[in-house]
């Protein structure tokens, strides 16, 4: 919304309280006036009738026209209270409305924005290794395989970036749900870390500890894409030789994840906000993390789908914790 547009809706409110509030004071006026043109009226038709200077004030036909009186005044003033609520509260939920289609708008273009770099970035460098691999007829064992797993890489990258669009768009829509099935949830959480491991294991130190056999009624593609995004931000917001790490056990009728790494950690003020859509601390011009704010919101509506809980805790002496919880499956 342009600045304009908002300075003309406060205007807009300040006319009308203002309007409002002077219709008001005018409306009692009148009725104080309207009270006192029949009380001297009556007082005088009184005074003829009886022929005589009687207190007027202490007659019968006096309090009926004082009842009147201050029913009206109590009338007028108890719609103007209603009014005023009612207009207080609207211009309230529009203020909410506005602030909240701003913040929209703001993280759409962070998410145009980051798209835009997540998209070049694998395609860039993918373009780059095949380019050299056709440039370059004799290239050494290590340095061929090399440039093939990155290329790999990028590939698996860009599939996974592809298939969280979608997923967040049928999760908008209300047009996915999960095809539940008994799911291994130890062999896929142990797949994803282990692949991890294998990638980012120079830079961070990965590891987990993960009791097996561990079973929910779940969907496969939500269970991959709730771990992969979980793990994937801690990757990101954890510098260069710090330390993430999964535990996967049984707790009860539940089955508990917990990711944790000692990183940059999330203001208190930001746990919540975290998984609404585009939702990405900073700016996306300035920010140095990759990301499109679509990673946590599918975590958390996914959970939703297959009855989970996720909680965000800060870990000792610092960094995030990420805790899962899912329904064990009731084997028989």
């Amino acid at each position: 919304m342009r600045k304009g547009s908002v300075i003309l809706f406060y205007v807009m409110v300040a006319y009308m309280f203002i309007s409002f509030s002077w219709w008001t004071i005018l409306l009692l006026e009148k009725n104080k006036e309207v009270f006192v043109e029949e009380r001297n009226f009556l007082e005088l038709k009184n005074s003829i009738k009886n022929n005589t200077d009687t207190d007027f004030e202490n007659s019968s036909a006096y309090e009926i026209l004082l009842k009147k009186y201050e029913s009206q005044k109590r009338m007028i003033l108890s719609e103007a209270v209603v009014m005023m609520m009612l207009l207080l509260t609207g211009t309230f939920q529009l203020y909410r409305t506005f602030s909240k289609e701003i913040e929209l708008n703001r993280r759409q273009k962070n998410f145009l924005l980051s798209i835009t770099h997540e998209l070049k970035s694998p395609l860039s460098s993918t373009k780059l290794s095949l380019q050299t691999l056709l440039k370059r007829n004799k290239l050494d064992d290590d340095r061929y395989f090399k440039l093939i797993n990155n290329s790999l890489n990028d590939v698996e990258r860009l599939k996974i970036l592809v298939d969280n669009l979608l997923l967040s768009a049928r999760i908008e829509d209300h047009s996915y749900q999960p095809s539940f099935e008994l799911c291994n949830i130890s062999s896929i959480t142990e797949e994803i870390f282990s692949k991890s491991k294998e990638v980012h294991g120079l830079n961070k130190s990965i590891d987990f500890s993960i009791q097996p056999g561990l079973m929910v009624n779940g969907d496969t593609l939500a269970l991959q894409t709730i771990i992969n995004n979980i793990n994937d931000n801690a990757i990101k917001y954890t510098a260069d030789g710090a330390s993430i790490h999964c535990h996967l056990f049984e707790d009860l009728n539940e089955v508990i994840i917990t990711v944790s790494d000692n990183g940059f950690g999330i203001p208190q003020e930001e746990k919540q906000k975290i998984f609404s859509k585009f939702y990405r601390v900073g700016n996306e011009e300035t920010r140095s993390t990759t990301g499109t704010g679509l990673g946590l919101y599918m975590v958390k509506e996914l959970l939703k789908l297959l009855k989970g809980k996720i909680y965000v805790n800060d870990n000792s002496p610092k960094g995030t914790v990420f805790k899962i919880s899912l329904p064990k499956a009731q084997l028989t």
